[in-house]
């Protein structure tokens, strides 16, 4: 919701909320009004009576004061939400410059009394200002104005709100409805902006209104400087600091023709009068001092109705500077003038606001800025910043980077604002700078648009990549006597960085650097290229794969995996693997690019179609088809059937072993192979009983049924397979399928088994299955004192799982005795027992464990004894 909205929902809300207590005070309040305000006739207006009360405001223009009052008068219509508010309304009479009045009403937001307020009952008021009529111009009252003020509409920063200005005058006053902008300020001093004047001689509002926004008191504090006439140019600067970002009128909206480095050209203020007030604000950097201003009044065209200041104020966030020019500068042609500071400022805005003028000669009578003074526009064709740094070319201010002291910081803050040409100053001068140096160059860079500073980054990430393979080869010669830094290099991630910020328009200078770059360079890249541009990426790596080989081709390969799984990639992909184009590469980019494209491929159109063409040629070397198994495992999965036979093949009858293993590793993600893999389970070549085991666990894990026989198939292997892997992975998958009285009578019989790493892995299953039939096997390794610790510790897990109630002193015993352990061994059964107990939890636990909350218990110990007591019970309580 924009701000606009919420503060007008706010406002109807307030509203509603004080309705009851307004009219509950109404008649309080509206007693201090019942008194009507009057206000008299004068030359050429007649007088006014004002009164509010219950009925609202009431008003009555008389020809004279005498006997004027507001009955018999019209009650003047105002919004549904003001009403409940007029009883805290007060009434303002105001004398004008030349006699005249007008009444300014103001209701505040916050309600009808100060009880009814509060502290949370809101800011802002609703103004009217009410005024009678010129004699004979009616009998009428006239509303000139009316509406909520100091409410701000807008987003956040950019917010506006209506605001009434009254100015005293050396006799009467001005009267100014204008805005207070956010994005529109002295230097964070508020202003009023696109104002209007109350005309006396028409009762009117008057647009194009000026006014001066910088509070007397500040002006009267304000450092006086006076310009000196300039008799020679001065050393232009080689960047502008100043940059105008708002002005609060400019004739044809040419505020920024102020510091466009072009004498020709000028900012004129807008307003009737002599401008008086109105102002540029201009962006800065704080991090260059500012010793003075330059100044040139007169453009060498001229302006219409031109005129030059007299005096002006300089405006920062917390200083202010009266500047005056010693002579009508509108007379001088192409005069300059040098306004020296008396002090440097640093700030991130600078404001110019005028002040007096050299007007025409009917501009300077009466007060300054009436209606009645003569149109002028003010001039200022061009300021200028003096810094230490004027006279100084792009090269000379890239030098002065080196150090990154405040000096440096300085000349970076004007390179970043100079443009094209600082910029290419920047990249030129980089590799003579010191680190500190061109870390503030790099700064400069970084503002360029991307087709100037992509090319220079690519570079830095080629030569980072570069020394970051010299560092790595270099500590591997030393045979690690002396590791290379694990910190990545500043620049190298500075550089991925701003290439990771342009995005694809970085992928042309990337694609080159993947084709012609060193090794190092060439990886670097081509993953930069996979993450910022991945539909490019793919036919720029396939490209790059044909030459590479060892290391680099891996990187490649890995990169273009990377591109070819984004989603941005798919048109690219998709037409890459048409077979026209496939069979234009060399085999091993297809197979690289079937490979990279991992689970994906099944979604691929033409995926299975460049499968076949790689697969069904005949006499297939051992590499295809060991790096074909992956994606036959992928196509297969989406439903392929000539893949899916493809992977029954190799699995059942591929002469080669490691093919065999390789396919036996990817069938596991496809469920309709679990009968081979099954059958895999008695190949003679033990690296493939193992895959296939393996894949069977996962596929029991991931709650796939598996065909019949399999726990009698995997039981053969626990029993009697000479290899102990076997038989612990063998145990593992009936650990991992549901129970079977013939698993776990295998699982059983394993706990006799010579390895521990099998009787671990049977108790782990019979656990899972809460074999309680085989309770008592259990308990004997649990108790068994001659049994491998790390047994022991499985069976009382195991029989925590089966929910051994007769075990809880047992374990309670053991969990006490870790407290003050002994060996290795009263550690180990002592965190088993309390996972037990966790499990069990009996209803006593929390006194069963107490002492080992106690705070000499190492703290490891009562942090699993915490745990325990907080575990979530996973048997019923008898």
């Amino acid at each position: 919701m924009s701000s606009s909205r919420f503060r007008s929902r706010w406002l109807r809300a307030s509203v509603a909320a004080l309705a009851v207590a307004a009219s509950s005070t109404w008649l309080g309040d509206a007693a201090a009004q019942a008194a009507p305000v009057v206000l008299p006739h004068a030359a050429g207006q007649q007088a006014l009576a004002v009164r509010i009360d219950a009925r609202g405001i009431t008003a009555r223009v008389c020809p004279s004061a005498a006997a004027c009052a507001p009955d018999g008068g019209g009650v003047l219509p105002v919004p549904p939400e003001v009403a409940p508010l007029l009883g805290g309304a007060r009434v303002a009479p105001i004398t004008l410059a030349d006699g005249k009045h007008l009444a300014k009403i103001e209701a505040p937001a916050g309600g009808a009394s100060a009880g009814a307020r509060g502290a949370d009952a809101g800011s802002g008021a609703w103004v009217m200002l009410l005024a009678a009529p010129l004699a004979g111009k009616g009998a009428e009252p006239l509303v000139l104005w009316s509406g909520w003020t100091g409410v701000a509409a807008g987003e956040h920063g950019e917010g506006r709100s209506d605001a009434v200005v009254v100015e005293p005058l050396a006799s009467g006053s001005r009267v100014l409805v204008g805005q207070r902008r956010d994005d529109v300020t002295i230097c964070g001093r508020s202003a009023l902006v696109g104002a209007s004047e109350v005309d006396p001689r028409t009762m009117t509002l008057l647009k194009g209104a000026s006014y001066q926004n910088l509070p007397a008191e500040e002006r009267r504090a304000a450092a006086k400087v006076v310009a000196e006439r300039r008799e020679a140019d001065a050393a232009a600067p080689g960047f502008r600091l100043l940059r105008p970002t708002a002005a609060s009128s400019a004739v044809g909206k040419r505020f920024a023709e102020i510091a466009d480095g072009d004498p020709k050209t000028a900012w004129s203020e807008g307003k009737a009068g002599a401008g008086r007030g109105e102002f540029v604000s201009f962006s800065s950097a704080d991090e260059v001092a500012i010793t003075g201003l330059g100044l040139r009044i007169k453009p060498a065209e001229g302006v219409e109705g031109g005129a030059a200041p007299r005096t002006l104020f300089v405006a920062t966030p917390d200083r202010l500077f009266h500047v005056s020019l010693p002579e009508d500068a509108w007379a001088k042609e192409a005069a300059g003038y040098e306004v020296k500071l008396p002090q440097e400022i640093r700030a991130s805005c600078v404001a110019v606001v005028l002040d007096e003028a050299y007007a025409p000669r009917g501009a300077q009578g009466g007060e300054r800025g009436s209606p009645s003074a003569p149109e002028v526009r003010v001039t200022i064709a061009e300021i200028t910043a003096r810094t230490a740094f004027d006279g100084q070319g792009p090269a000379a201010l890239v030098g002065a980077l080196a150090g990154g002291g405040e000096r440096a910081r300085a000349a970076a803050a004007l390179l970043a604002r100079g443009g094209p040409e600082a910029v290419e100053a920047a990249i030129a001068g980089y590799d003579k700078l010191d680190p500190a140096g061109r870390q503030l160059a790099a700064g400069v860079i970084d503002a360029a648009p991307c087709a100037v500073q992509v090319p220079f980054f690519t570079a830095r990430l080629a030569a980072g990549a570069a020394d970051a393979a010299r560092l790595k080869s270099d500590a591997a010669r030393r045979g690690g006597r002396r590791a290379a830094s694990t910190e990545p290099d500043p620049e190298l991630r500075h550089a991925r960085d701003r290439i990771r910020r342009c995005g694809r328009a970085a992928a042309p200078a990337l694609a080159e650097l993947v084709k012609g770059g060193a090794a190092a360079a060439r990886v670097a890249a081509a993953r930069e290229l996979a993450l910022v541009a991945p539909a490019e990426a793919v036919p720029a790596l396939l490209d790059a794969l044909a030459g590479a080989r060892g290391a680099t081709r891996r990187e490649l390969r890995s990169a273009l995996a990377t591109a070819a799984r984004s989603e941005r990639a798919a048109a690219a992909v998709e037409e890459e693997v048409q077979l026209e184009r496939l069979r234009a590469r060399p085999e091993d980019a297809q197979l690289d690019l079937l490979r990279a494209l991992g689970p994906s491929l099944g979604r691929v159109r033409g995926g299975g179609a460049a499968f076949q063409a790689l697969a069904s040629a005949a006499g297939a070397p051992f590499e295809r088809r060991y790096l074909l198994q992956a994606p036959a495992a992928a196509l297969a999965r989406a439903g392929e059937p000539q893949a899916q036979a493809y992977l029954r093949a190799s699995l059942r009858k591929d002469a080669d072993a490691h093919v065999r293993l390789r396919a036996a590793e990817v069938a596991a993600d496809v469920p309709a192979l679990a009968p081979d893999l099954l059958a895999a389970v008695s190949d003679p070549e033990v690296r493939v009983r193992e895959a296939a085991i393996v894949a069977l666990s996962r596929v029991a894990s991931a709650g796939t049924k598996l065909p019949a026989g399999a726990a009698e198939a995997l039981a053969a292997r626990l029993a009697s397979d000479p290899w102990t892997f076997i038989r612990g992975g063998a145990a593992l998958a009936i650990g991992a399928m549901p129970a079977t009285p013939a698993g776990d009578r295998a699982l059983v019989g394993a706990l006799t088994d010579a390895s521990p790493e099998v009787r671990r892995s049977a108790l782990d299953g019979l656990g899972a299955h809460r074999a309680t039939a085989h309770i008592e096997a259990v308990r004997d390794r649990a108790e068994d004192k001659e049994e491998d610790l790390e047994v022991r510790a499985r069976a009382i897990l195991a029989l925590g799982a089966m929910c051994d109630v007769s075990s809880v002193d047992l374990w309670t015993r053991l969990a006490l005795r870790a407290k003050a352990p002994v060996d290795e061994r009263d550690q180990r059964l002592g965190s088993a027992a309390l996972a037990a107990l966790g499990a069990v939890h009996p209803a006593d636990l929390p006194a069963r464990l107490k002492p080992l909350l106690d705070k000499d218990t190492p703290r490891g110990l009562r942090e699993t004894a915490r745990a325990a007591l907080s575990a979530t019970p996973q048997c019923r309580r008898r």
